[in-house]
């Protein structure tokens, strides 16, 4: 009986959560904010042998900086110096600049509806500082007549703590 019980209570416990994207978005009706460079980016184009990426974020956005513990996201633009040269994949986490906190892995995927484009969505932890400083590692795969070449580079942004 008590195997019962415990039994309906986590089941009525897990029908009344909704997943955190719906509840992060209740009561707000606005449209997602479209992507930019933030104002503390140290650079937000990454210039390479085959061309430069364009890197720019989406999300909660304030006073140039990302708010910690809100979802993200990220988008790398691929304009290559000849128009055959396509970016395949980008290798990417991110650390803290101003206080180590481990390395956050990056995921990102192919946007569906446009060529070169990249996007990740993560989150950012939040520390017992109010603004902080983090590197984006960033690591590009393109194809090139073919073959796979591999091009580095990084950029520092800066976080608000909610």
């Amino acid at each position: 009986m008590f195997k019962t019980v415990i039994f309906i209570l986590f089941i009525f416990n897990v029908l009344a959560c909704e997943p955190i994207t719906k509840t992060a978005n209740k009561g707000s009706n606005q449209q997602a904010a479209p992507f930019t460079c933030l104002s503390s980016q140290s650079k937000c184009q990454i210039n390479a042998e085959y061309g430069h990426f364009i890197i720019q974020f989406s999300g909660q956005a304030e006073q140039g900086r990302i708010k910690t513990e809100l979802p993200f996201k990220i988008k790398v633009r691929f304009v290559g110096k000849n128009e055959n040269y396509q970016l395949k994949n980008v290798v990417s986490h991110l650390e803290g600049k101003s206080m180590y906190m481990g390395e956050i892995p990056v995921f990102f995927q192919t946007d569906k509806e446009l060529k070169n484009v990249l996007i990740a969505e993560t989150l950012l932890a939040s520390c017992s500082e109010d603004v902080m400083a983090w590197l984006l590692w960033l690591q590009f795969e393109i194809s090139v007549d073919g073959e796979t070449k591999r091009q580095s580079g990084f950029i520092n942004f800066d976080s608000q703590r909610l």
